[in-house]
């Protein structure tokens, strides 16, 4: 008592600090930013992390916006539109941080130009607009469909899609304003561009999704916080009927949020989707401490008898204060001990979420301590009289009104009933061990079942209500082309010039088809060897010069050498100073070049095409290619792609990476790779996003465009590909997954580790706090067996209730902790005094639930109330969060009040009985 009348000798000096205090943290909430995107959750420390980064170094960014314009009148391409495609391009490439931008007028086409092969632009420098070029232009959309196709225009020809691709931060502007920068600046231009057309336009890529989820938290934070308020007014109100009662907990809670939200943007934490929990959880949470202080002031007031002098007023301030210290302080320490284990997180989000929610915790606790027992030694003694006098004829008119229901239930008391009520609950679930155990087994059981359908993903897009106007939209663009999604594949040879190599190339090509035949979610792929399917396919397009070159199959010896040493097409070079040989490009004069025998299979081909058929031929031919494309089961397309290669129109034969030697002029498959050598010095330039260096390549990227969002679905494809790549690539080559998808995945095998640590860590504190509160370790093991249950339970309403597991919702089992353990400890404190004066442990029992069960009931009906707010949240996530702890504090306290009696009452544990009679 003395130590408490010295520190508060000066309740003006406590109250200035507390709200200077609140003042000057508050003061850097204006620092604090918005950002959702999954660079910012992910830990930057991490490989995948560091993986990205040093691929973004290499080949480029991998942060995109992408831009959808639809024609509401029938088809894209009109002079019109692809006009406006042309101009959206060009005043987006000026903005300084758009790195590239892959559109319709501005996206490399392959072809013979000039007698030789080069990468020019899909609509060419002559392109004028009349019905010829329009023409031309779907010819070659439909031509390399495995470049345009869904890419750059839709199946129907309705819509078209840019890439704008942003280039990495290399400045100290925060990412998430230099996003919302250029994003801004692209939708302005699509406003512009597309005003007076019958266009029109969707965004989609992280940039969007950030926007819209900083949108949503700030709707969010403007209304929830609010009604949380109200609630806990209302709730503080009915408790109290006093404007002490009412406001001060309040204020309490919310300078405890304020500070550590304060502090927040002092220390450049980003505000995220897991952050906006905050407010809503310390203000349900923390008022619970100044409710206990005022509690027992009350009771102290009501106690002082005779005249209210200062002496007496603040001999009433003290000791409630002094009662309620030892209670109030380890309901805190326990809440603390809850949020704080998910601490050891490595996910940014919740580590934040843990240390400043236990900061708010610990702030209201403090507050409730110091500033509230200021606030009222500061009173006017005359008002406390006012108070005191209103408080008994509430309390006259309460003692009245349960007078008059307790006849009605037959001379009970309301807490009697309640307790009876409770009391009844408890026998019917675990009055004896035969009900015991059988509740224990239903609820492992129903937990286990519930928990083998529970999913694990982390895909931010699902935090979005699919009512959401960029769900919509980012529904349509899945569905009309490649997806919204991506993973990007890293593909490293042993030495420099290795990705030349037919073989790697090949089993590339071969993994690429393989995945997408196994995996409907995967929209495109594309990488380098794409371009080099399509530049062999350009080479060896059939002439009628082809004929008359190869009149004969065999080949004389002389002639033999100079093919091993021949540059394609005419006598003349590529149109550079570099000719392509099909041998090896460093032989001497001095070497033997070896002789070949080669049939040009393009000379037949060239004739089929050059000559007439009869009509049992065309039928023959037709029935090879429906026989090839799966006869019955084939689709149109299918056919007609194999009836081009079995003729190899326009190359088609020849849509594939150099590597069956009989097709070439070429000894072994070794000396392919000097073809393919040639191919990458004509594309120079042209390759930067898919190899590491134009001449001598060691590393590849791919990039797979998805149209689902699973994070399952895209672990699922990372593990084929890996698993391809250690089955069929040579010797020596590594493939590594990377990009937003990746690192999506990798948080969900974060989110499983972080929770078992975060549960092992939580359940071990609260062993050790009720086992060194009772010096029982067995009371220990008792308390934590209730937690661990309730968040069993959790996690089977999580998987009935097909809500998934994921950044957000993993913050539950942390909740669960925090508050639930103060039921355990309540009800345990409260049976072992019962204990303590009888030995009749039904009498014990139903005095427990007397004195304790409406209290907890309470508690848990308050904080859960409070977390319900949450569900007019408008991210469907948070939604979930406000009923999954509203369902916890009941089943936590459901089971600390059956499963702990049924337990203690069948054992008698030492701990609980009295030392002495």
């Amino acid at each position: 008592m003395k130590f408490l009348k010295k520190f508060f000798r000066h309740p003006k000096l406590i109250v200035a600090v507390c709200l200077l205090v609140t003042a000057g943290c508050g003061f850097f909430i204006k620092n604090l930013t918005l950002d959702n995107s999954i660079r910012q959750f992910f830990p930057q420390k991490d490989v995948s992390y560091t993986r990205m980064t040093e691929t973004e170094d290499q080949f480029g960014s991998m942060l995109s916006i992408g831009l959808t314009l639809e024609a509401k009148d029938g088809t894209i391409l009109t002079p019109e539109y692809i006009d406006v495609v042309r101009k959206i391009t060009d005043r987006a490439l000026s903005i300084k941080e758009v790195e590239n931008i892959d559109s319709l007028t501005h996206i490399d086409y392959v072809c013979e130009q000039d007698g030789s092969i080069c990468a020019t632009q899909l609509i060419p420098d002559t392109y004028t607009g009349t019905e010829e070029d329009i023409n031309l232009l779907r010819s070659r959309l439909s031509e390399w469909d495995d470049m345009y196709g869904r890419v750059i225009i839709n199946d129907d020809g309705t819509a078209t899609q840019m890439q704008i691709t942003i280039s990495p931060n290399k400045t100290s502007e925060s990412d998430s304003t230099r996003q919302q920068r250029v994003l801004d600046e692209v939708r302005s231009i699509a406003k512009e561009e597309t005003k007076g057309h019958s266009l029109k336009f969707k965004l989609a890529g992280e940039p969007v999704l950030s926007e819209n989820s900083r949108a949503f938290m700030m709707s969010d934070l403007m209304r929830l916080i609010p009604l949380v308020i109200i609630v806990v007014l209302l709730s503080l109100f009915l408790s109290f009927k006093t404007v002490d009662g009412t406001i001060l907990p309040l204020i309490t809670v919310l300078m405890s949020t304020v500070i550590s939200c304060g502090l927040m943007g002092m220390f450049g934490v980003t505000f995220t989707l897991v952050s906006s929990v905050i407010p809503v959880a310390l203000i349900a949470v923390g008022s619970a401490y100044g409710i206990h202080v005022l509690t027992h002031y009350y009771v102290a007031l009501d106690s002082i008898e005779g005249e209210l002098t200062k002496e007496k007023y603040e001999e009433c301030v003290f000791s409630g204060l002094k009662e309620v210290w030892t209670a109030v302080l380890l309901a805190g320490l326990t809440t603390i001990v809850g949020f704080i284990s998910l601490v050891s997180s490595p996910i940014g989000p919740l580590h934040s979420f843990s240390v400043f929610t236990a900061i708010g915790v610990a702030l209201s606790l403090i507050f409730s301590v110091t500033f509230i027992p200021a606030v009222l030694l500061l009173k006017d003694l005359s008002k406390v009289r006012t108070k005191s006098r209103k408080i008994a004829k509430l309390t006259d008119k309460m003692k009245s009104r349960l007078e008059k229901a307790k006849k009605l239930r037959g001379g009970k008391e309301e807490d009697e009933a309640s307790a009876d009520t409770l009391y009844s609950i408890f026998k019917f679930f675990c009055g004896s061990k035969t009900r015991l155990v059988l509740t224990s087994l239903a609820i492992v059981a129903l937990s286990l079942t519930g928990l083998r359908l529970l999913k694990i993903d982390t895909a931010l897009i699902n935090y979005f209500p699919k009512t959401a106007q960029f769900r919509q939209d980012l529904d349509y663009i899945d569905k009309d082309f490649a997806g919204t999604n991506s993973v990007f594949f890293t593909i490293t040879g042993p030495e420099k010039g290795d990705i030349a190599n037919p073989e790697l190339l090949k089993a590339v090509d071969d993994m690429q088809n393989q995945l997408q035949e196994d995996h409907e979610s995967i929209g495109k792929i594309v990488s380098l060897t794409t371009f080099i399917k399509r530049i062999n396919q350009v080479w060896h397009v059939p002439t009628t010069e082809t004929v008359q070159e190869t009149q004969t199959a065999a080949v004389s010896e002389e002639d033999s050498a100079q093919t091993a040493d021949l540059s394609w097409g005419d006598d003349s070079d590529w149109g550079s100073s570099d000719s392509l040989s099909w041998g090896d490009d460093e032989t001497s004069e001095e070497e033997t070049v070896p002789q070949v025998q080669f049939n040009d299979p393009n000379t037949e081909y060239a004739k089929v095409l050059s000559g007439t058929m009869t009509t049992k031929e065309v039928l023959d031919l037709l029935n090879e290619a429906y026989t090839a494309a799966g006869g019955k089961n084939a689709t149109t397309d299918e056919i007609v792609d194999e009836l081009m290669k079995k003729t190899n129109y326009n190359g088609a034969a020849y849509y594939e990476i150099p590597y069956d030697t009989a097709k070439y002029p070429v000894a072994s498959r070794e000396e392919l790779k000097g073809v393919v050598n040639g191919y990458l010095t004509l594309l120079s330039g042209s390759l930067g996003r898919f190899i590491d260096d134009d001449m001598n390549p060691q590393t590849m990227r791919i990039t797979c465009q998805l149209r689902s969002h699973s994070t399952d679905e895209t672990g699922s494809i990372i593990a084929d590909a890996k698993k391809f790549a250690q089955e069929r690539f040579p010797e020596g080559y590594t493939l590594e997954a990377t990009g937003s998808g990746e690192m999506e995945y990798t948080m969900t095998k974060m989110i499983v580790s972080s929770q078992f640590s975060s549960l092992a860590v939580s359940l071990i504190s609260v062993f050790i706090i009720i086992a060194v509160s009772f010096k029982s370790v067995w009371a220990g093991l008792l308390g934590a067996v209730p937690l661990a249950l309730a968040i069993l339970l959790n996690y089977m309403t999580m998987g009935f209730a097909h809500i998934n597991l994921d950044l957000v919702t993993s913050i539950i089992a942390s909740v669960a902790v925090g508050v639930g353990i103060d039921y355990t400890i309540h009800f345990l404190t409260t049976y072992r005094e019962e204990r303590a004066k009888s030995d009749d442990i039904v009498l014990v029992t139903k005095m427990t639930f007397k004195k304790s069960g409406h209290g907890i009931m309470t508690n848990a009906v308050a904080v859960g109330l409070g977390f319900l707010v949450l569900c007019l949240s408008k991210f469907t996530v948070l939604k979930y969060i406000g009923v999954l702890v509203a369902i916890v504090m009941f089943t936590s306290s459901f089971l600390a009040m059956t499963i702990i009696p049924g337990i203690l009452n069948l054992t008698d544990p030492k701990f609980i009985r009295p030392k002495e009679k």
